[in-house]
């Protein structure tokens, strides 16, 4: 019963219609993540999804040739990270790594796809959260290519919050 009434907390969760949230509530697994922690892999089969509960930030981290790393998308109690709207197991394109630790929900994404084989709205929801998700890479290659330091670390800032 915890982690149902967490989801709430989580703007994702809470806003998928009732009968979709149905069919993946009861396997919703509340827990602590620290920071760090690293949710998958490049080319790992992402198995779990994580929906960040207040307070904790998960970002996707593209590797560099040179070794260094890049934040390509963080994501807060705003949504989700890992599997959630591809189609099946899917290999990992980034690094999913917790940011900012703290509570979240896990899922398994066999239960996402089994609830979407029974649900057009789910799987309309989960391609809308989709296109928000490219919307916000968009916005990101954007506004690094057009503004200078200060402005991203604004934009940074206020995603954070």
């Amino acid at each position: 019963m915890k982690a149902i009434q967490a989801a709430k907390q989580n703007n994702f969760l809470a806003a998928m219609k009732p009968g979709d949230f149905a069919l993946i509530s009861a396997k919703l697994e509340a827990r602590i993540l620290e920071t760090g922690h690293v949710l998958f892999d490049v080319a790992e089969d992402v198995d779990t999804i994580c929906f960040p509960l207040p307070n904790t930030i998960a970002s996707l981290v593209l590797g560099l040739r040179d070794g260094s790393s890049a934040e390509s998308m963080i994501v807060g109690r705003e949504g989700a990270i890992g599997g959630i709207v591809s189609s099946g197991h899917k290999p990992a394109f980034a690094r999913g790594v917790i940011h900012i630790g703290g509570p979240a929900l896990m899922l398994r994404t066999n239960a996402l796809e089994r609830a979407k084989q029974q649900s057009p709205t789910l799987r309309d929801f989960l391609a809308r959260y989709s296109d928000c998700l490219l919307a916000q890479v968009l916005q990101s290659v954007a506004c690094n290519a057009l503004h200078d330091f200060d402005a991203r670390l604004a934009r940074w800032l206020l995603m954070i919050h």
